[in-house]
């Protein structure tokens, strides 16, 4: 309990205060303990983030894979556009982990750059997987134009992240419509009508 308690305290001050004025200290005293008593759930504030980060990146795959999970013998289409959709309703819904995430991932630390690249490359690859199997039956179904597999992975995985983008810069009414619009010209990109 109190190391999911650190956990979300550090996520919390990760978001509001950004890595290097979310301190140990602070956390600790936020949770109600001493800060010596976070070293005997974490090495150190790095160990700390870097748990933050996995948790944030697992819990965001866990709720694109339940919702696909709900939608098994869905078409193509609804599947790519679910799998987007997700994305976006799942950041929507949780700003302050978007907001930790968004630190950690776009502006870690030196010392924390390396292992954050490698937690991304890995939670990548689950999605790798997903992508792997619903392209792969788009192709062979020929409702998506044949072109390598692994290209059509990228180009989905690009757009989400194009995606993420979006939701920084625009309010959620504007940021609906341009999803639509975005998705609508991928799907138009890569279908076989």
């Amino acid at each position: 309990m109190t190391k999911n308690k650190i956990k979300d305290v550090a996520c919390r001050q990760l978001a509001d205060k950004g890595y290097e004025r979310a301190t140990l200290a602070s956390i600790a005293k936020e949770v109600g303990i001493k800060t010596p008593s976070i070293y005997a759930f974490f090495k150190g504030k790095e160990d700390l983030f870097m748990a933050v980060y996995k948790d944030l990146l697992e819990d965001q795959f866990l709720y694109i894979k339940q919702s696909l999970s709900n939608m098994e013998n869905a078409p193509i289409k609804d599947l790519l556009y679910q799998m987007a959709k997700d994305v976006c309703n799942y950041h929507l819904s949780q700003p302050g982990k978007t907001a930790a995430y968004m630190r950690l991932a776009f502006f870690p630390t030196n010392n924390l750059n390396d292992d954050v690249k490698k937690v991304f490359y890995d939670m990548e690859a689950f999605h790798y997987e997903i992508l792997l199997r619903i392209f792969s039956q788009g192709v062979k179904q020929s409702i998506i134009r044949d072109q390598p597999v692994d290209d059509l992975i990228v180009s989905f995985l690009c757009l989400m992240d194009g995606i993420f983008l979006e939701l920084f810069y625009y309010e959620e009414d504007k940021f609906k419509k341009r999803f639509e619009q975005i998705w609508n010209i991928y799907w138009n990109g890569i279908c076989n009508e």
